[in-house]
Protein backbone atom coordinates (compact mmCIF):
# COMPACT_ATOMS: atom_id res chain seq x y z
CA UNK A 1 0.00 0.00 0.00
CA UNK A 2 1.74 3.63 -0.79
CA UNK A 3 1.26 6.61 1.09
CA UNK A 4 -1.85 7.60 -0.86
CA UNK A 5 -3.76 4.54 -0.40
CA UNK A 6 -2.68 5.00 3.45
CA UNK A 7 -4.02 8.92 3.70
CA UNK A 8 -7.09 7.87 1.74
CA UNK A 9 -8.11 4.66 3.39
CA UNK A 10 -7.24 6.51 6.69
CA UNK A 11 -9.64 9.51 5.93
CA UNK A 12 -12.39 6.99 5.05
CA UNK A 13 -12.11 5.11 8.03
CA UNK A 14 -12.19 8.01 9.89
CA UNK A 15 -15.30 9.54 8.42
CA UNK A 16 -13.29 12.12 6.85
CA UNK A 17 -12.01 13.92 3.74
CA UNK A 18 -8.29 14.02 3.64
CA UNK A 19 -7.13 17.57 4.02
CA UNK A 20 -4.54 18.72 1.36
CA UNK A 21 -3.15 21.79 2.03
CA UNK A 22 -0.80 23.86 -0.60
CA UNK A 23 2.30 25.80 0.22
CA UNK A 24 5.13 27.08 -2.63
CA UNK A 25 8.53 25.45 -2.28
CA UNK A 26 10.88 28.03 -0.43
CA UNK A 27 7.81 30.66 0.35
CA UNK A 28 9.06 33.01 2.03
CA UNK A 29 12.47 31.21 2.35
CA UNK A 30 14.15 27.42 3.14
CA UNK A 31 14.16 27.64 6.83
CA UNK A 32 10.94 29.29 6.75
CA UNK A 33 8.79 27.35 4.41
CA UNK A 34 9.89 24.22 6.42
CA UNK A 35 8.34 25.99 9.44
CA UNK A 36 5.16 26.13 7.23
CA UNK A 37 4.86 22.88 6.27
CA UNK A 38 5.50 21.57 10.12
CA UNK A 39 1.98 24.05 10.79
CA UNK A 40 0.77 22.06 8.03
CA UNK A 41 1.77 18.63 9.45
CA UNK A 42 1.07 19.81 13.07
CA UNK A 43 -2.83 21.08 12.38
CA UNK A 44 -3.70 17.96 10.82
CA UNK A 45 -2.93 17.68 6.84
CA UNK A 46 -3.27 14.33 5.48
CA UNK A 47 -1.56 14.73 2.51
CA UNK A 48 1.00 18.28 1.34
CA UNK A 49 0.85 19.78 -2.14
CA UNK A 50 3.52 21.63 -2.51
CA UNK A 51 4.49 23.68 -5.81
CA UNK A 52 7.70 24.49 -7.31
CA UNK A 53 7.70 28.29 -7.77
CA UNK A 54 8.10 29.39 -11.80
CA UNK A 55 8.17 32.79 -13.31
CA UNK A 56 4.96 32.18 -15.16
CA UNK A 57 2.39 30.02 -13.26
CA UNK A 58 -0.58 30.42 -15.64
CA UNK A 59 -2.95 28.13 -13.34
CA UNK A 60 -1.81 30.15 -10.81
CA UNK A 61 -3.95 33.39 -9.21
CA UNK A 62 -2.37 36.74 -7.90
CA UNK A 63 -1.50 35.00 -3.92
CA UNK A 64 0.51 32.23 -5.73
CA UNK A 65 2.29 34.19 -8.15
CA UNK A 66 3.54 36.56 -5.47
CA UNK A 67 4.32 33.47 -3.30
CA UNK A 68 6.49 32.21 -6.43
CA UNK A 69 8.20 34.89 -6.67
CA UNK A 70 9.36 35.43 -3.29
CA UNK A 71 10.57 32.18 -3.63
CA UNK A 72 12.58 32.29 -6.35
CA UNK A 73 13.96 36.01 -4.98
CA UNK A 74 14.95 33.65 -1.45
CA UNK A 75 16.76 31.41 -3.91
CA UNK A 76 14.64 28.42 -4.39
CA UNK A 77 16.36 26.11 -7.10
CA UNK A 78 16.58 22.77 -7.87
CA UNK A 79 19.12 21.66 -5.82
CA UNK A 80 17.72 23.31 -2.98
CA UNK A 81 14.11 22.05 -4.00
CA UNK A 82 14.88 18.50 -3.55
CA UNK A 83 17.06 19.31 -0.04
CA UNK A 84 13.72 20.57 1.28
CA UNK A 85 11.95 18.11 0.32
CA UNK A 86 14.16 15.50 2.04
CA UNK A 87 14.14 17.50 5.09
CA UNK A 88 10.54 17.48 5.01
CA UNK A 89 10.05 13.28 4.94
CA UNK A 90 12.76 13.63 8.02
CA UNK A 91 9.52 14.77 10.15
CA UNK A 92 6.58 13.37 7.94
CA UNK A 93 5.72 10.24 6.53
CA UNK A 94 2.33 11.38 4.69
CA UNK A 95 2.40 11.85 0.92
CA UNK A 96 4.29 14.85 -1.01
CA UNK A 97 2.47 15.54 -4.42
CA UNK A 98 4.40 17.92 -6.39
CA UNK A 99 2.37 20.71 -8.61
CA UNK A 100 4.31 22.27 -11.80
CA UNK A 101 4.97 23.41 -14.84
CA UNK A 102 6.31 21.64 -18.08
CA UNK A 103 9.57 23.99 -18.31
CA UNK A 104 10.45 23.48 -14.76
CA UNK A 105 10.82 19.48 -15.37
CA UNK A 106 12.09 20.54 -19.21
CA UNK A 107 15.03 21.70 -17.47
CA UNK A 108 16.41 18.72 -16.16
CA UNK A 109 14.44 16.76 -18.31
CA UNK A 110 11.87 14.14 -17.04
CA UNK A 111 13.94 10.87 -16.66
CA UNK A 112 16.70 13.23 -14.18
CA UNK A 113 13.92 15.27 -12.79
CA UNK A 114 11.20 12.30 -11.69
CA UNK A 115 14.80 10.51 -10.16
CA UNK A 116 15.33 12.71 -8.08
CA UNK A 117 12.11 13.28 -7.11
CA UNK A 118 11.73 9.71 -5.98
CA UNK A 119 14.85 10.32 -4.22
CA UNK A 120 13.67 13.23 -2.19
CA UNK A 121 10.53 11.35 -1.52
CA UNK A 122 7.87 12.90 -4.13
CA UNK A 123 5.11 10.45 -4.30
CA UNK A 124 3.02 11.93 -7.37
CA UNK A 125 3.28 14.83 -10.00
CA UNK A 126 1.00 17.71 -11.35
CA UNK A 127 1.93 19.12 -14.58
CA UNK A 128 -0.22 22.30 -14.57
CA UNK A 129 0.38 22.95 -18.33
CA UNK A 130 1.00 19.10 -19.03
CA UNK A 131 -2.05 17.15 -20.41
CA UNK A 132 -2.09 13.26 -20.10
CA UNK A 133 -2.11 13.15 -24.36
CA UNK A 134 1.05 15.40 -23.88
CA UNK A 135 2.66 13.66 -21.14
CA UNK A 136 4.35 10.08 -22.51
CA UNK A 137 7.88 10.62 -21.99
CA UNK A 138 7.36 12.15 -18.54
CA UNK A 139 4.43 9.21 -17.48
CA UNK A 140 7.35 6.04 -18.54
CA UNK A 141 9.69 7.92 -16.17
CA UNK A 142 7.12 8.41 -13.56
CA UNK A 143 6.01 4.71 -13.60
CA UNK A 144 9.79 3.65 -13.61
CA UNK A 145 10.78 5.73 -10.23
CA UNK A 146 7.11 4.81 -8.54
CA UNK A 147 5.87 8.63 -8.33
CA UNK A 148 2.05 8.68 -8.75
CA UNK A 149 0.55 11.09 -12.00
CA UNK A 150 -2.22 13.19 -11.36
CA UNK A 151 -4.74 15.40 -13.75
CA UNK A 152 -7.10 18.02 -13.97
CA UNK A 153 -10.90 17.61 -14.88
CA UNK A 154 -13.61 20.19 -14.64
CA UNK A 155 -17.59 20.62 -14.90
CA UNK A 156 -16.72 20.84 -18.48
CA UNK A 157 -14.77 17.66 -19.30
CA UNK A 158 -16.59 15.92 -21.03
CA UNK A 159 -17.33 12.32 -19.97
CA UNK A 160 -15.10 10.42 -22.99
CA UNK A 161 -12.35 12.80 -21.92
CA UNK A 162 -13.05 12.46 -18.19
CA UNK A 163 -12.87 8.82 -18.51
CA UNK A 164 -9.68 9.14 -20.59
CA UNK A 165 -8.04 11.37 -17.91
CA UNK A 166 -9.24 8.72 -14.49
CA UNK A 167 -7.42 6.11 -16.92
CA UNK A 168 -4.12 7.74 -17.01
CA UNK A 169 -4.38 8.65 -13.07
CA UNK A 170 -2.42 6.46 -10.32
CA UNK A 171 -2.64 8.98 -7.42
CA UNK A 172 -6.05 11.13 -7.14
CA UNK A 173 -8.29 13.35 -9.78
CA UNK A 174 -7.50 16.70 -9.11
CA UNK A 175 -10.88 18.04 -9.77
CA UNK A 176 -11.05 22.18 -10.27
CA UNK A 177 -14.17 23.48 -8.46
CA UNK A 178 -14.48 26.27 -10.79
CA UNK A 179 -12.94 27.67 -13.99
CA UNK A 180 -10.02 30.07 -13.68
CA UNK A 181 -7.10 30.05 -11.77
CA UNK A 182 -6.40 29.39 -7.95
CA UNK A 183 -7.38 32.07 -5.31
CA UNK A 184 -9.80 32.48 -2.51
CA UNK A 185 -13.64 32.60 -2.96
CA UNK A 186 -16.18 33.52 -0.90
CA UNK A 187 -18.90 30.39 -2.01
CA UNK A 188 -18.62 27.34 -2.76
CA UNK A 189 -19.23 26.40 -6.54
CA UNK A 190 -22.35 24.72 -7.00
CA UNK A 191 -20.96 22.83 -9.80
CA UNK A 192 -18.39 20.83 -7.75
CA UNK A 193 -21.52 18.29 -6.60
CA UNK A 194 -22.60 17.56 -9.97
CA UNK A 195 -19.00 17.16 -11.38
CA UNK A 196 -18.38 14.50 -8.54
CA UNK A 197 -21.57 12.62 -9.56
CA UNK A 198 -20.45 12.38 -13.10
CA UNK A 199 -16.73 11.45 -11.83
CA UNK A 200 -18.13 8.41 -9.86
CA UNK A 201 -19.73 7.14 -13.03
CA UNK A 202 -16.21 6.68 -14.47
CA UNK A 203 -14.17 5.59 -12.00
CA UNK A 204 -13.50 4.98 -8.16
CA UNK A 205 -9.98 6.62 -7.76
CA UNK A 206 -10.06 8.90 -5.31
CA UNK A 207 -11.19 12.75 -5.92
CA UNK A 208 -9.54 15.92 -4.67
CA UNK A 209 -11.45 19.30 -5.35
CA UNK A 210 -9.08 22.79 -5.22
CA UNK A 211 -9.21 26.13 -6.50
CA UNK A 212 -11.18 28.66 -4.69
CA UNK A 213 -11.51 26.51 -1.07
CA UNK A 214 -11.07 29.24 1.63
CA UNK A 215 -13.13 27.96 4.74
CA UNK A 216 -14.34 24.96 7.24
CA UNK A 217 -17.60 25.68 5.25
CA UNK A 218 -15.96 25.47 1.73
CA UNK A 219 -14.33 22.30 2.98
CA UNK A 220 -17.73 20.62 4.84
CA UNK A 221 -19.37 21.38 1.65
CA UNK A 222 -16.90 19.49 -0.88
CA UNK A 223 -16.88 16.74 1.63
CA UNK A 224 -20.46 16.35 2.05
CA UNK A 225 -20.61 16.66 -2.03
CA UNK A 226 -18.36 13.49 -2.09
CA UNK A 227 -14.97 14.35 -2.44
CA UNK A 228 -12.31 11.80 -0.68
CA UNK A 229 -9.74 15.65 -0.94
CA UNK A 230 -9.76 19.13 0.00
CA UNK A 231 -7.52 21.07 -1.18
CA UNK A 232 -6.81 24.71 0.59
CA UNK A 233 -4.17 26.63 -1.01
CA UNK A 234 -4.49 30.37 -1.42
CA UNK A 235 -6.27 31.02 1.59
CA UNK A 236 -3.68 29.47 3.47
CA UNK A 237 -0.48 31.48 1.41
CA UNK A 238 -2.53 34.60 2.17
CA UNK A 239 -1.58 33.71 5.35
CA UNK A 240 2.11 33.53 4.92
CA UNK A 241 2.00 36.72 2.96
CA UNK A 242 0.33 38.41 5.91
CA UNK A 243 2.54 37.44 8.11
CA UNK A 244 5.52 38.21 5.77
CA UNK A 245 4.25 41.35 5.63
CA UNK A 246 4.08 42.36 9.51
CA UNK A 247 7.49 40.75 9.89
CA UNK A 248 6.26 37.43 12.07
CA UNK A 249 6.36 33.72 12.23
CA UNK A 250 2.72 32.37 10.11
CA UNK A 251 3.48 29.09 12.09
CA UNK A 252 1.07 29.75 14.34
CA UNK A 253 -2.20 31.18 12.84
CA UNK A 254 -1.55 28.53 10.09
CA UNK A 255 -1.29 25.70 12.63
CA UNK A 256 -5.01 27.23 13.82
CA UNK A 257 -6.21 27.60 10.87
CA UNK A 258 -5.71 23.81 9.40
CA UNK A 259 -6.83 22.41 12.14
CA UNK A 260 -10.39 24.35 11.81
CA UNK A 261 -10.40 22.88 8.01
CA UNK A 262 -9.94 19.77 9.27
CA UNK A 263 -12.19 19.73 11.41
CA UNK A 264 -14.98 20.56 8.77
CA UNK A 265 -13.71 17.44 6.55
CA UNK A 266 -15.52 15.21 9.06
CA UNK A 267 -19.09 13.45 7.64
CA UNK A 268 -21.92 14.31 9.39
Amino acid sequence: MNRYEEAFNGAKARRESALIPFAVAGDPGPEAFLEVVKAYVDGGADVLEIGYPFSDPVADGPVNQRAAIRAIKAGLNHSLFFSLIKEIRSFTDIPIGLLTYANTINHLGAEAFCKRAAQAGIDSILTADMPPEESGDLAVSMRRHGIGRVYIVSEFTPDDRMRYICNNVDSFVYVVSRPGVTGADAELSASVKTTLSRLRRVTNKPAAVGFGISTPKHARGVTKAGAQGVIVGSALVSVIEDAVNKGVSPARALTKRVKELKAATGHA
